[in-house]
């Protein structure tokens, strides 16, 4: 089975949150691409996750009725991105500044 990846959708639940995972499904009619949607119960030991977080799910034992996954962490989308820091200014007119 392949890796699920998803968002955290809801964190208000203790250990738990809620992760939606988002694929792309072939409509058979019309051959286009469709997004499907399915919420998964991941396991959240420490409640370190939030909202719009991104998470891997990783399958384990049953830990209750509806918690079949474990929610690890995605570094890489999580960082957020760093801002654009523009050069300093050297002094020199725009060319459309100048006379």
């Amino acid at each position: 089975m392949k890796t699920l990846q998803g968002r955290v959708v809801c964190a208000t639940n203790d250990k738990t949150v809620a992760v939606e995972v988002v694929r792309l499904a072939s409509y058979p009619k019309y051959k286009q691409q469709v997004r499907k949607k399915k919420k998964f119960q991941a396991h959240d030991p420490n409640n370190k996750f939030k909202v719009g977080d991104y998470v891997q799910l990783e399958k384990s034992r049953p830990i209750s009725k509806t918690k079949t996954f474990i929610a690890i962490p995605i570094t890489a989308r999580n960082v957020p991105k760093p801002k654009e820091v523009m050069p300093p200014e050297l002094g020199l007119p725009l060319e459309s500044q100048q006379t």
